[in-house]
């Protein structure tokens, strides 16, 4: 694979639509990507085998426990009013749109929820990335730049991804990747996560 295809190119939007879904243990989750982190802070796809960061959407349907072998992990609650997370004996209100960050090689434990809930679940190896998640309010007036090592996620509203003169329209739940090089900007009214990662 060359690394012009192994990067995440800013002009093609990862639609949640196409990726697949399967079970976790809280409930349903799709991979949205997975790879690691080039020594110049670009994202470069791999297996999630070989991955060393990983972003998903996923729901939670039941009272369960997870483990993550990626330790490093901020969940984010995209849809739905309030779980709790026991990490490592301390409980933790997961609310809306408040990135709840820790790093535990033991398993999470989740209490019942009154509903179905999503979240956006990034994990990585501490060893070796730094996972942030910034929630941003988007503008129509005011853009909001992507740069390496980064994906913003379009959590609520509507939104276009702007490269150079070129616009296209960003759906519920789609990811754009950044780029230093080819500077991709949103525009829309809503909210976006915006995942970052940099070299451990």
């Amino acid at each position: 694979m060359s690394e012009a295809q192994a990067t995440f190119a800013p002009e093609s939007i990862l639609e949640l639509a196409k990726s697949t879904k399967k079970q976790w243990e809280l409930g349903q989750v799709r991979l949205i990507a997975a790879g690691t982190l080039a020594d110049n802070g670009t994202l470069l796809r791999s297996s999630e085998a070989e991955a060393t960061w990983q972003v998903s959407i996923r729901s939670i349907e039941k009272e369960a426990s997870f483990f993550s072998a990626l330790t490093a992990q901020v969940i984010t609650l995209v849809a739905g009013d309030f779980v709790e997370l026991t990490v490592e004996g301390e409980q933790h209100g997961l609310e809306p749109l408040r990135p709840l960050k820790f790093t535990t090689s033991d398993r999470v434990e989740a209490s019942q929820p009154a509903e179905e809930l999503l979240t956006v679940y990034v994990a990585a190896d501490p060893q070796k990335v730094r996972p942030t998640v910034r929630i941003v309010e988007l503008s129509k007036k005011r853009e909001q730049h992507l740069f390496d090592g980064q994906l913003g996620i379009l959590l609520q509203g509507s939104a276009a991804l702007l490269l150079g003169d070129e616009q296209q329209p960003v759906n519920l739940r789609d990811t754009v990747a950044g780029s230093d090089a080819q500077e991709p900007r949103i525009l829309g009214r809503g909210v976006m996560a915006v995942v970052s990662f940099d070299l451990a």
